[in-house]
């Protein structure tokens, strides 16, 4: 496998890793901690399961903005004990219209570990087109995105949330 072309980590003690994993793994917690999820389409919720699709839904300036992502792999472990999230991006509408062709490609592993030096850490690989790249700004877009979750994973994911009736219903079923 290639080398990330990002990787972020943050030192994190362990309640506040309980917390980020569940969190990240209740797709009715998504709302309170993740910024692209203002509504989310998905054919279950609760907690994630492989080959899960999510549907993320958020307005801005007016403008329906759809991010689709598939759950490609869950893991758990010990020794050290962990917990690992892989999710693949399939691309993102604007109203209704594709946009983002610059990103062909983009895996996002979220990797959580605890103990004495543990912490979360954000690793991303993706591929851009030709034109994109002589442009250089879709290097620039998937960074962005790789960002707002390692963001908002290690700033808002890291309280404890209770899921509501709302939240719930945020998180729709198809």
């Amino acid at each position: 496998m290639q080398q990330p072309k990002i990787v972020l980590r943050k030192a994190l003690p362990d309640s506040q890793l309980s917390y980020l994993q569940s969190n990240l793994l209740n797709l009715d917690l998504w709302p309170m901690w993740n910024q692209f999820a203002s509504r989310i389409l998905s054919e279950n919720h609760g907690i994630l399961l492989p080959n899960q699709r999510i549907d993320l839904h958020r307005v801005v300036a007016q403008q329906l903005i759809e991010d689709m992502w598939s759950i490609a792999k869950i893991e758990h472990g010990e020794n050290p004990e962990f917990c690992q999230l892989v999710l693949q991006w399939h691309g993102q509408t604007i109203n209704g219209r594709t946009s983002a062709l610059a990103i062909k490609q983009l895996v996002v592993d979220i990797t959580i570990v605890y103990g004495v030096n543990g912490g979360v850490e954000v690793s991303a690989w993706w591929e851009v087109s030709r034109l994109s790249k002589l442009l250089g700004f879709g290097n620039k877009i998937a960074r962005q995105l790789v960002k707002q979750i390692y963001e908002d994973l290690t700033n808002n994911g890291i309280v404890g949330y209770q899921p509501t009736e709302s939240e719930r219903q945020k998180s729709v079923a198809n």
